[in-house]
């Protein structure tokens, strides 16, 4: 009988600290460059026939999205689910804001880069998106 009991509980245990554990691992904090995030657990969004991974890094800190989407290039699929703004010129969009957090050039001398497999990208609008793609986009600071 007390083996029985002691067995529950520490399969209850286990239990509890597997959820806690997987609960802060897609959790960011609201802290720093955070404060603004529209989102601060790793998310799904959308229902199209490919499936692209966006990896959204600032101070220190990383959330994935899973994208979902018909679009054919990576600024489309994201502006589609508002995951970024910015001001939109003749060769795509400057990006300033992802998931609600700024880089501002001008303020801090920070900028958004795209990679693809550590690879940088020209722009989201001339990067073409295939299912299983996953693409890092990371509040980066300039050099110059």
């Amino acid at each position: 009988m007390k083996k029985t009991v002691f067995t529950r509980i520490t399969l209850l245990l286990l239990a509890l600290l597997t959820v806690f554990t997987l609960c802060a691992c897609a959790d960011v904090d609201k802290t720093g460059d955070w404060e603004t995030a529209t989102y601060v657990r790793d998310t799904t969004l959308g229902d199209g026939e490919k499936t692209v991974t966006v990896k959204v890094v600032a101070d220190g800190q990383e959330l994935t999205f899973t994208v979902k989407t018909d679009k054919e290039n990576l600024e489309d699929a994201l502006v589609e689910h508002a995951l970024i703004d910015g001001d939109v010129g003749a060769y795509g969009m400057y990006i300033k804001k992802v998931n609600g957090i700024v880089a501002d050039y001008d303020a801090d001398k920070t900028y958004w880069a795209i990679t693809k497999s550590g690879v940088p990208t020209s722009s989201a609008k001339d990067t073409l998106i295939a299912d299983g793609d996953c693409y890092e986009i990371t509040k980066t600071v300039s050099e110059w």
